[in-house]
């Protein structure tokens, strides 16, 4: 171990907490990966597959910290207040469903074309009426060469 701990440049202590895979007793968690790297090199060892080996059991251990056991049975006795706070505590744990997000840019768009298509359906309708209006006069309006003839 004291030649491997030349070799690598690495603590005699360190070196032992690599053997046991005991990552918690070093400090500066950001340097395992270049310990594993040093270690790997001078045993011969396929650093990548140490490297890979030692994230999935980072992972793993990150995990473990994190869970917490729901309890499945109430207790001896227990109140249903006793069931509602662990299940209160769990809801605000578990996260919300993200919904599925609309971007503003497309709402914003198909509002501009919809409002672009009525505005255009309402001068089509406008034309129209204006265009009938010219050619059919109103009901009980004489045209101007007829009063000039009668008169």
């Amino acid at each position: 171990m004291e030649e491997l701990s030349k070799g690598t440049r690495i603590s005699l202590p360190i070196l032992e907490a690599l053997e046991r895979d005991d990552f918690g007793f070093i400090p500066q968690r950001e340097f395992i990966p270049g310990f594993l790297r040093g270690y790997a090199r001078q045993l011969g060892l396929d650093r990548d597959e140490v490297l890979g080996r030692y994230r999935v059991q980072a992972e793993l251990a990150g995990r473990k910290e994190k869970f917490q056991q729901m309890p499945l049975f109430p207790a001896p006795g227990g109140a249903a207040e006793e069931l509602a706070e662990p299940e209160s505590e769990w809801a605000e744990r578990i996260p919300p469903r993200e919904k599925k997000k609309i971007p503003w840019k497309i709402l914003l768009q198909a509002a501009i074309v919809l409002m672009a298509l009525g505005l255009s359906l309402y001068l089509h309708q406008i034309l129209k009426k204006t265009e009938k209006g010219d050619q059919n006069p109103a009901p009980g309006a004489n045209p101007p060469e007829r009063s000039e003839k009668s008169g």
